[in-house]
């Protein structure tokens, strides 16, 4: 594209830059210029048409060799220098050379070059022009009060010059840059379709795979427990059981991949208190604290009603309960809060008392598939977001280095609403069952202060 937009701009220097230079050249020699003005004018001329012919036939090496924008530069100073230096009605003509210094891609170091080459000579102009160096030439030089008329035809010829210069270069470089955009936009529509697509069959081959494997997973758990009461030998039965917990290790796993390949399915909204589900959980999970030696404690709120998804709902704090429990050690306690305090809604706060996490760990736990913890799937948390930011919650994670760590859940007092402000995407069902929806949700709401 920059080779394009090289060649374009030579192509308009040739119907731009020549016809200029070539009309100034006929005013200074038609109207009585000196000899070696004229002469030093012709020659600029030449070698400006030679530059320009072999930047329409090679537009890569005019891209990348900024020679040629230099000698450029040093034709225009010896063209200012020609016809009066800082005098001269030519010398806005430099502005196009500064503008193609800026924008194109050439290096840091050949830009300051060419910058500094123009300073200089700019200089030497305003140090020559009060000795005879600096004075202008007929037939530019006045000899009244007023300019000559040769001298305001060049002034406007110059000043018309740079303005058709300019914008046409703005004009192209805006064209670049939007075939630019349309093309970079185009390659990441691609690169995300792609990408979706491949997700989309990797979700489905690993749900369909974790569906495989679930009923041997049950059968191998059964007939190992079965064997391991039956078992005489007391180090079978130490293996066996070993067995039925890596199955049940083997299990949550799959169970994770099997939540996070489904997605995000509609949501069945109905009054639920958070207290009764965290409560539910404490007794659920009673066992398996028992052996991993810490106590759950749930408090709060008892009586706070939600507009909510209760499957859900259960899921996402399920995954959090699991992940606080596993991180604490043995003898400290995982604290359930629920309160009404977020101003918007409820909050539901799971505390370990475990090591905690440093700032990157954190940064890295939002992504799938990340786990600190050995034969961990990684879902867990995401699957967790994922089911919360559906209820138009948030979840945050709070964690300080050998104290412990906070995760902190926010839910609207109906996500119903919530849902419907976020303009979630729903494949699976119609969109005509949606005010359906809507009415039957708002029916079960319970006129309480709490879900108002």
């Amino acid at each position: 594209m920059f080779e394009e937009m090289a060649q374009a701009v030579a192509r308009w220097k040739m119907w731009g830059i020549v016809p200029f230079n070539v009309a100034t050249l006929l005013v200074l020699i038609l109207r009585g210029a000196p000899t070696g003005r004229a002469l030093v004018q012709s020659a600029a001329v030449l070698i400006s048409i030679g530059l320009l012919v072999q930047q329409v036939r090679s537009p890569r090496r005019a891209c990348s060799a900024p020679s040629g924008m230099m000698i450029g530069t040093l034709l225009f100073l010896v063209s200012i220098a020609n016809t009066g230096g800082l005098a001269s009605p030519m010398l806005v003509t430099g502005m196009p050379i500064i503008v193609g210094a800026t924008l194109t891609p050439i290096s840091t170091g050949a830009r300051r070059m060419i910058m500094f080459t123009m300073i200089a000579g700019l200089a030497i102009f305003a140090l020559a022009s009060r000795t005879a160096l600096g004075e202008l030439a007929p037939p530019l030089l006045a000899t009244g009060p007023l300019p000559t008329p040769e001298y305001v035809f060049l002034a406007g010829l110059s000043v018309a010059f740079v303005g058709k210069m300019t914008y046409a270069t703005g004009r192209r470089i805006a064209f670049l840059y939007e075939r630019v955009a349309l093309e970079l936009a185009t390659r990441r529509e691609d690169a995300c379709t792609d990408t979706e697509d491949r997700t989309r069959a990797l979700e489905g081959i690993a749900a369909r795979l974790a569906h495989e494997v679930k009923n041997p997973l049950a059968a191998i758990k059964g007939l190992s427990t079965l064997m391991a009461r039956q078992a005489t030998d007391p180090k079978t039965a130490e293996r066996l059981s070993i067995v039925a917990a890596e199955t049940d290790r083997l299990q949550s796993i799959v169970d994770g991949f099997l939540s996070f390949s489904r997605g995000l399915d509609e949501l069945h909204l109905g009054p639920v208190r958070p207290f009764e589900i965290a409560r539910e959980l404490s007794i659920l999970l009673e066992t398996r604290a028992t052996e991993l030696g810490v106590t759950l404690e749930v408090t709060g709120n008892e009586e706070f009603v939600l507009n909510a998804d209760n499957r859900k709902l259960r899921q996402a704090l399920l995954n959090l309960v699991l992940n606080a429990m596993q991180a604490s050690p043995a003898g400290q306690k995982v604290t359930i809060g629920i309160t009404k305090s977020c101003g918007w809604g409820a909050c539901i706060t799971v505390e370990d008392r475990g090591p905690g996490m440093s700032s990157d760990v954190l940064e890295r736990i939002r992504k799938p598939y990340f786990t600190t913890r050995k034969g961990g799937s990684g879902l867990g948390i995401a699957v967790a977001r994922g089911l919360i930011e559906q209820h138009g919650g948030k979840l945050e994670y709070k964690s300080d280095l050998g104290k412990g760590t906070m995760a902190r859940i926010e839910l609207p007092v109906c996500a119903l609403k919530a849902q419907a402000a976020a303009h979630l995407p729903n494949p699976a069902h119609d969109d005509e069952s949606a005010p359906a929806a809507t009415a039957a949700a708002t029916a079960k709401m319970p006129e309480t202060p709490a879900a108002s």
